[in-house]
């Protein structure tokens, strides 16, 4: 078929070929087949092609190349439709997107920047509270060069704001937006008050009032008002859960140990902070007013130590005050001594009161959630006991039943997982479900075929998602079970996988992964050939029923009928091998049996007289026995226990055997 510009063909296989005007090269439209450009570089060519058509959808230009195509044909492959709707989408979003917007998901500049700010608001919760609360004189230092330089990364931050895309939802679901009047409307409703007024320079503000301290009063009362305004920056942290929710994702620590550390850690910041906030009341009381530090004081003299003038002993003295207020321990030698110093440690005993039941509660419950399989497993030991009691069993059961539930405590683990597996979204459960029944998987011979029949589909960029959803579903039809030491079981229509222990099976032994009962799937149970286990040592099994699987084909057959196919091309190969067998043994028996007496012409046992059968009896009555004399000479009558008789007529032969019908899947 050629279309009205006679550049496009379509060939007998039903692929689609277009010759270019500029050039005689012809490509053609099939997943496999790949190119090599001017510079000598592969290019798959099935790729190149659905850009281009995205590119041309997106732009809304019109070609030969879109004409070429016949989408309502060839595009109706669902993979094939998928790629050039994402090549599409991501094309139409570079395109409607400016160049200064910023993505925060695909931009790998933001990821380096969002570990920056990380940085900077680590210095802000750490070493901002110090310099309000510790450091008495505004002074241009290093430190101060530091705090300037975080504030320059904020300030950049705010900025970065006004171009950075988030997500909105619509009718038509969640999109991203890009317009820029949108993003500074949102950002304005927002952060932006909270991170404008960390921005205020308040060092600057205090270097430029009071210099190194001054003596006049106003300033005095500016630079102390300064002070508690520089608290501010600890605003910059409500914005921290975003960067710590993202450092989270790649952490393999399990969440209950990752929880305590966050609570210990949200202990130790509070204590700091209040710590902070405690030392900074030295610097707003009057020298001339009683002060907290003045009993510690007065106790360091003695030795030569001047406490006041030395903020490390300063901080050490209000953090031993802020923990103990915290943990509700009761005061110590460290109390209020003014007004001021009166309300905020009211305010700090309300605040670590809140932080401290607020820790301890969740705390409690983590740790109640981490050792749940525990409590649970207690008082099923709890039951077991009271039960043997009551209904006074020997005491040998007793040791079996104790050992048992004591080996079988881990395998509540599976339950977990399959619950867990539950959860997961169809393609997670398939790629898990997948890395997890690996082993097992490629030691039965139908369903190792399906893997490479998957493999060889995944590798032809074929879209493989219902196939692994098989996989899941298969998984997830999984039963697990246990046998106590020196139990006997059978497989018929199971298939076994051995997770724990020893088992005899017939004439060998399987250890982990080993697995049997490969031909569940045969619906005759005449040719199914059972193996015997015998558990050596306490051992956990997983099963799967030939119905569960049958469910599962039954399920996916639309999708994926190609394990259907071949559990039924297996059961046909294994029943007709082992019916042939099972006849050709009949058969060699029943001929066997037959050889053992005389055969007649028919076929049949042949009748003889019982003096000719009777060789040790003496014949001298019969003439015409060769041992009796004058045999020969005259004829004898014939008697009728003498005669043999002849053979009688074939009786009709038994319809053959059939063999055994085998059920298709």
């Amino acid at each position: 078929m050629t279309d009205a510009g006679g550049d496009t063909v379509s060939t007998s296989d039903g692929r689609l070929w277009k010759s270019g005007d500029d050039s005689d090269m012809v490509e053609e439209l099939h997943p496999n087949y790949v190119s090599e450009d001017s510079s000598n570089r592969a290019i798959p060519t099935f790729e190149k092609l659905v850009n281009r058509v995205a590119s041309e959808k997106t732009t809304g230009s019109k070609s030969r190349f879109t004409d070429l195509i016949g989408l309502s044909k060839k595009l109706a492959n669902p993979r094939i439709d998928f790629m050039i709707l994402r090549a599409q989408k991501t094309k139409q979003f570079e395109i409607e997107k400016p160049w200064y917007i910023i993505n925060p998901d695909s931009s790998s500049l933001f990821a380096i920047w969002q570990g920056l700010s990380f940085l900077a608001l680590t210095f802000v919760a750490l070493i901002t509270p110090i310099q309000v609360g510790l450091i008495a004189e505004y002074k241009f230092d290093t430190l101060a060069a530091v705090s300037l330089c975080v504030d320059g990364i904020f300030l950049v931050d705010l900025l970065m704001q006004f171009c950075t895309t988030y997500s909105k939802k619509t009718v038509r679901g969640t999109i991203w937006e890009t317009k820029v009047s949108a993003i500074s409307q949102q950002y304005l409703r927002s952060w932006f008050v909270l991170d404008l007024m960390s921005l205020i320079p308040f060092d600057l503000i205090g270097l430029m009032i009071g210099g190194s301290g001054g003596n006049d009063f106003a300033e005095l009362k500016s630079i102390k008002v300064l002070r508690v305004l520089r608290l501010l920056k600890l605003t910059r942290l409500l914005k921290g859960s975003k960067i710590i929710q993202r450092l989270e994702i790649p952490v393999a620590i399990p969440y209950q140990h990752l929880a305590l550390i966050r609570f210990m850690f949200v202990l130790m910041m509070a204590c700091h902070w209040l710590a902070c906030l405690w030392a900074m009341t030295l610097q707003l009381v009057d020298a001339e007013f009683p002060r907290w530090i003045n009993d510690i004081e007065s106790s360091d003299l003695e030795f030569g130590i001047e406490s006041s003038r030395s903020p490390l002993r300063i901080y050490v003295a209000a953090f031993y005050f802020c923990a103990y207020t915290m943990t509700s321990v009761g005061y110590g030698d460290i109390g209020p001594k003014n007004i001021l110093e009166r309300l905020v440690c009211c305010g700090i005993i309300l605040s670590a009161g809140l932080c401290w039941a607020y820790i301890l509660g969740e705390v409690c419950g983590i740790v109640a959630d981490m050792t749940s399989e525990s409590q649970d497993f207690r008082k099923r030991m709890y039951h077991l006991n009271r039960m043997m009691k009551m209904q006074e069993l020997p005491r040998e059961l007793k040791a079996r039943l104790r050992s048992f539930f004591l080996q079988n405590r881990h395998q509540v683990q599976f339950l977990t997982q399959q619950t867990l597996l539950q959860d997961m979204s169809p393609q997670l459960q398939s790629e898990v479900s997948t890395v997890l029944n690996l082993t097992w998987i490629q030691k039965v011979t139908f369903f190792s075929q399906f893997l490479n029949f998957l493999e060889l589909q995944e590798t032809r960029g074929v879209h493989v998602v219902p196939y692994k959803a098989c996989i899941a579903d298969i998984a997830k039809a999984l039963k697990a079970s246990a046998f106590a030491q020196r139990e006997s079981f059978d497989n018929v229509q199971v298939l076994y996988i051995l997770s724990k222990g020893l088992v005899a099976l017939d004439s060998r032994v399987g250890y982990n992964g080993a697995v049997w009962g490969e031909d569940f799937v045969l619906s005759d149970t005449s040719l199914i050939r059972p193996v015997a286990g015998y558990a050596l040592t306490y051992i956990e099994v997983l099963y799967l029923t030939r119905d569960a699987l049958m469910e599962v084909i039954e399920r996916r057959k639309a999708s994926c009928p190609q394990l259907g196919r071949i559990v039924r091309q297996y059961c046909v190969r294994v029943a007709v091998f082992r019916g042939i067998l099972a006849e050709a043994k009949r058969r060699s028996k029943g001929s066997a049996g037959q050889s053992q007496t005389p055969i007649g012409r028919s076929g049949a046992p042949q009748k003889t007289s019982r003096a000719l059968t009777d060789q040790s009896r003496p014949c001298a009555a019969c003439t015409r026995c060769p041992q009796t004399p004058g045999f020969g000479s005259r004829p004898v009558p014939m008697r009728q226990q003498d005669v043999v008789m002849p053979d009688p007529p074939p009786a009709p032969r038994p319809p053959q055997p059939k063999f055994p019908m085998w059920e298709e899947v």
